[in-house]
């Protein structure tokens, strides 16, 4: 297996996006991040990549993608094997329905231990367990646990100052609606979100994330195509 340290500094002192599935993204042209690095997650992906749809796909330097739930990767190992050497699957502490499994996939993946095992689905951080999570990565662990409070965005994140990104620009953080959700439901139409945490729930965790952040140099700023930055 492969863990998600072999990414470290890769692009150091790079400025990299971290791109969600809200509806913002609706406003941004295709080349937009032609000359950047860019992490996405779960069905993201399929905005990004040629499956076959005829679409215009957003065109990236480098793009990877951070996956917790099990159906994106099952559709890449199926239809995308290839792709599957540039995707970040989170391990958790047991297997559960739905979650991707180390077990499942080979060793093309990077793989992410995550962390927080108590809670309903261990994601629900407070601003000190995300401060030792971050502490750890940046101290250069081997063996860090990353932690998330309601979103995949905050494990992007993670990624993304773990490979040296100096300033990390979000963009479709809203966490609904848009063009990127939509069409990677087309082919996720038989698992439907089941529903997602108030929006101010992970709002808080990227304020958390962003202040642990903050002391190690890493800048964490919304943009919005043709309205600027935002701080979280």
């Amino acid at each position: 297996m492969k863990y998600v340290e072999e990414l470290r500094d890769k692009y150091k002192g790079e400025n990299i996006w971290v791109i969600g599935c809200g509806e913002s993204i609706d406003a941004y042209p295709c080349n937009w991040w032609r000359n950047n690095v860019c992490i996405g997650m779960n069905w993201g992906f399929s905005a990004f990549q040629d499956v076959g749809d005829g679409l215009d796909k957003f065109q990236t330097k480098d793009y990877y993608s951070v996956h917790a739930h099990k159906y994106p990767p099952d559709y890449i190992a199926k239809q995308l094997p290839e792709y599957l050497k540039t995707c970040i699957i989170l391990l958790p502490p047991k297997r559960r329905a739905g979650i991707a499994w180390w077990e499942d996939y080979n060793d093309d993946p990077y793989y992410m231990r995550w962390g927080l095992r108590g809670g309903a689905w261990g994601n629900r951080a407070t601003a000190q367990e995300f401060k030792v999570a971050v502490d750890c990565m940046m101290r250069g662990g081997d063996k860090c646990e990353y932690v998330s409070r309601g979103t995949t965005l905050h494990w992007a994140i993670q990624v993304a100052a773990l490979m040296g990104g100096k300033t990390i620009r979000i963009a479709g953080a809203e966490g609904v609606g848009g063009h990127m959700k939509e069409h990677g439901s087309f082919y996720h139409k038989k698992y439907p979100q089941s529903g997602v945490h108030p929006r101010g729930f992970y709002h808080q965790g990227t304020k958390y994330l962003t202040d642990a952040l903050r002391p190690h140099g890493v800048e964490v700023i919304y943009y919005y195509y043709g309205k600027g930055n935002r701080k979280p």
